[in-house]
């Protein structure tokens, strides 16, 4: 039985301002019931957060980095009574609850400053985090239907490939949101091993229950194995099915009740889209393969670097929940002049 999601409320009761944040911080922004994706996301994850952030500087603007709908950049923010709840969460140091020093958690701040600097690109935002939650994360306790899938994953795949042909983010490593935020930290732990996230059953590493549910990936990779990993195994007619528009898809998946749950089986148009939408994300994240196994392995080597919105608010096993504050973006893009200089680094 589909449990109640989390209420972060419930763990996050401190009100905040601007002033109580500090540099490194770690915000998961509640989702919005009016939109569909982001309601999509909070089914799949059970989950009430959609999106992550990393708190960025205090001056000479105070401002948080994201991945969001135009790419990964640096947003000047004002605390706004009315506007959308983040909640805030502080890495202690092993075995207190001690918080790092701002000097001992500049290499974070570094790690970040250089990923803006890259200007990398973040196509649809919420959509392709969704996209790698339906492949990556069990979703076998939400009634989803296969073709809603297949649908999705087909969209989102076209979408890449249409940035891949413009070539916007040619030698380039892209990420989503809430793994940008990730990746910052384990970054930063290469020079200090204390900075790393340490995740409790989070929602990809603690997929594996007693009953051995699988995500789609694993129910792919499984379909793969049984044609020896064979380059023409899935290949569908090209128009088979009905197009469909993304809207009536989101619209759907959110209708979908547990009497009408149709059980994921392996088949050849569920694994061509699966296998299609892992091409184009592997191509477009630099990941390079020859073959049908070696894109399984980086496949599964993507899927252990990623994290869920979920996860940065509540499996972080060293961090302290602070509160919430409410955030609104002033800016879409910050000027390089109002980005502090301090997170300079020489290479």
């Amino acid at each position: 039985m589909k449990t109640e999601p989390k209420n972060p409320d419930d763990f996050y009761k401190q009100k905040l301002t601007l002033l109580n944040l500090k540099a490194g911080d770690i915000l998961t922004f509640e989702g919005e019931d009016n939109d569909l994706i982001s309601s999509l996301i909070m089914k799949l994850t059970n989950s009430k957060v959609t999106h992550g952030a990393l708190y960025f500087q205090d001056s000479p603007v105070q401002a948080l980095a994201d991945a969001g709908t135009t790419g990964l950049h640096a947003h000047e923010i004002a605390d706004k009574e009315t506007s959308r709840r983040a909640y805030v969460c502080r890495l202690t140091q092993p075995g207190s609850s001690d918080f790092f020093s701002d000097a001992e958690i500049l290499p974070v701040m570094q790690a970040a400053k250089i990923y803006l600097d890259e200007n990398l690109p973040y196509p649809y935002s919420d959509l392709l985090l969704l996209a790698m939650i339906l492949v990556y994360k069990d979703i076998s306790g939400v009634s989803i239907k296969q073709h809603v899938i297949i649908g999705i994953l087909k969209i989102v795949s076209a979408e890449i490939k249409k940035l891949i042909d413009e070539k916007v983010h040619e030698g380039k490593h892209t990420m989503v949101c809430s793994s940008f935020v990730y990746q910052c930290y384990l970054d930063a732990s290469k020079k200090d091993d204390r900075l790393k996230i340490a995740l409790d059953n989070a929602d990809i590493r603690g997929i594996r229950q007693a009953n051995n549910v699988k995500t789609l990936f694993d129910l792919y990779a499984e379909h793969a194995a049984e044609y020896n990993f064979s380059e023409n195994a899935f290949s569908v007619q090209e128009n088979s099915g009905k197009e469909e528009k993304l809207e009536d898809l989101l619209k759907e998946a959110l209708q979908d009740t547990d009497s009408e749950h149709v059980m994921l089986l392996k088949n050849n148009f569920l694994s061509n889209a699966i296998e299609d939408f892992l091409k184009t994300l592997l191509k477009f994240f630099g990941y390079t393969f020859s073959s049908i196994k070696e894109l399984i392995e980086n496949a599964r080597e993507l899927q252990s670097m990623f994290v869920t919105p979920n996860d940065l608010c509540f499996n972080i096993e060293n961090a302290q929940k602070i509160g919430f504050v409410n955030l609104d973006r002033t800016s879409e893009n910050l000027p390089s002049d109002k980005i502090t200089t301090k997170y300079n680094i020489n290479l």
